[in-house]
């Protein structure tokens, strides 16, 4: 079929044309930037996980636009919340891009650590301590 609107798929971040993966999310605090996001796109390139309304170019948005977007509105939230080693401060997507040059790829980059006083853990990454997914699938 002919003159078919299709969205086709850009990163904000990296500018990557290509996806690992599509997923819905859901965002209760209502004062977020995120709170009317329910879908974000990961890019098979840097591995940001990014709201699909800024990943996805078409008729009604740019790249350029996006970008804007992305870099001043969603992108400073989304390094404040993001998962985070406590060993080696690297962000989920540097770990996944690490993991996936040594062709290791997996949803399971992370344990967390708790105390005895209950106050909660730290996330250590596969990075750091590899023999603690020794028993997992790579």
């Amino acid at each position: 079929m002919t003159g078919r609107n299709e969205d086709k798929y850009q990163c904000p971040e990296c500018e990557s044309k290509f996806i690992r993966f599509k997923f819905k999310v859901i965002n209760k605090d209502i004062s977020s930037p995120y709170a009317n996001v329910t879908e974000e796109i990961q890019c098979a390139k840097c591995f940001m996980d990014i709201p699909a309304n800024v990943f996805i170019v078409n008729q009604k948005s740019n790249i350029e636009d996006n970008k804007k977007i992305w870099q001043s509105f969603y992108r400073p939230e989304h390094i404040k919340k993001a998962a985070q080693c406590s060993k080696c401060d690297l962000y989920y997507w540097d770990i996944e891009k690490k993991l996936s040059n040594k062709n290791i790829i997996s949803n399971d980059i992370f344990y967390q650590t708790y105390d005895t006083k209950g106050s909660g853990g730290k996330m250590v990454c596969r990075l750091c301590d590899p023999e603690a997914f020794n028993n997992n699938k790579q």
